[in-house]
């Protein structure tokens, strides 16, 4: 039975914090991490769910779509046939947007800088469950409606409380803390920097090339001749692979290590560089929790021990998880829209709701 990393555990948000706002929450626990965890985040995100790729490639050629929470923008193309624009409030997220050549912006959910009734449809996806209490849910949803005409649709996924998938929530439990790890590219984990690692295939020195003109078997003294290079060269081979192995075991800890500092140190060149974003200066080391060795890096040698391997560091995102039902009577709340269809699918719950009055 595999054992969870205690790390990657969710737990419980302890809501009661009369010292802080909502809105100071909100940036706390979600905005300053996303701000941390952009690029790698980004990079787990590429794949667009069916059900939010089945409405965008319904719409009619020429309509006009907000993507409110658009992340790194995964779906503002996949209908290239409608004009989408994308916003979310984390910087960095918007900057792979443009990165990509999408039209996005940095903005609040709560204050979108769009015209009433401007858009045909608009999605927000995997978005409503940061927002703190149900007050402020409720906003979001009639600001996505706001700026979607009459009769237009919109289409919302939020994480189910209900979900069976990889993570083992509490059922009692809908306020929680879900850890991000900076994880290793494993890509990247298993390469040597080592430029005279050698190749699987490369014949190794002092090992002649076979001779050619005994492919045929010409003659039984150049047959053993050729048995006798061959078991040579692959004594070498041997003894060159198992000592460069025994270095890259070294080498790999170390390259690891490097990336991981360098991943950590550049989410947090980001968060600081990004002001507007963030409640202070240091935002990422106070908003959010984060774990990591605090063992150095030694220069690497063949006689020098591997380093010890430095912690991921993990970040706690906050997150409203919805029971059935719980996003269907939100939109009710807003006596602006009726429910056309809903589900659940990848533990989400989610709905297609159409505006049917504007204020």
């Amino acid at each position: 039975m595999t054992t969870k990393n205690p790390l990657h555990i969710p737990s419980a948000f302890q809501a009661d914090q009369p010292d802080m706002t909502p809105e100071e929450k909100e940036q706390q626990y979600v905005h300053s991490v996303y701000q941390a965890i952009a690029p790698h985040f980004s990079a787990t995100r590429y794949k667009p769910w069916p059900v939010v790729e089945e409405f965008l490639k319904t719409m009619p050629a020429g309509y006009v779509g907000a993507d409110v929470g658009c992340g790194n923008g995964k779906y503002i193309g996949v209908n290239d046939k409608l004009f989408m624009v994308g916003s979310d409030r984390s910087s960095n997220l918007i900057c792979i947007c443009g990165e990509r050549g999408h039209e996005a912006m940095v903005c609040d959910g709560l204050a979108l800088p769009y015209r009433p009734q401007f858009f045909d449809f608009a999605i927000s996806i995997a978005v409503i469950h940061h927002f703190i209490s149900p007050e402020r849910r409720v906003a979001a949803i009639e600001e996505i409606l706001r700026i979607v005409r009459v009769g237009g649709r919109v289409l919302i996924f939020v994480w189910a409380l209900e979900q069976t998938g990889k993570r083992d929530f509490d059922k009692e439990t809908q306020d929680v803390f879900v850890p991000w790890a900076l994880a290793k590219k494993p890509t990247e984990s298993k390469k040597s920097s080592d430029p005279k690692k050698p190749k699987a295939n490369s014949r190794p020195q002092g090992v002649k090339k076979k001779d050619k003109k005994n492919k045929d078997g010409d003659s039984v003294a150049a047959g053993q001749a050729t048995t006798v290079q061959r078991e040579a060269k692959e004594e070498v081979i041997e003894s060159t692979v198992t000592e460069s192995l025994s270095k890259l075991t070294v080498r790999e800890d170390h390259t690891d290590n490097q990336s991981i500092i360098s991943s950590k140190n550049n989410s947090l060149q980001d968060q600081s560089s990004t002001a507007d974003d963030s409640p202070s200066s240091t935002s990422a080391q106070t908003s959010t929790t984060l774990t990591t060795s605090a063992e150095s890096n030694q220069p690497n040698s063949a006689d020098t021990p591997a380093p010890e391997a430095v912690a991921a560091p993990v970040y706690n995102r906050y997150y409203h998880l919805f029971h059935k039902g719980e996003l269907e009577d939100l939109v009710l709340q807003t006596n602006k829209a009726t429910i056309v269809q809903q589900g659940y699918d990848r533990d989400n719950w989610w709905c297609i709701l159409e505006k049917t009055r504007h204020e």
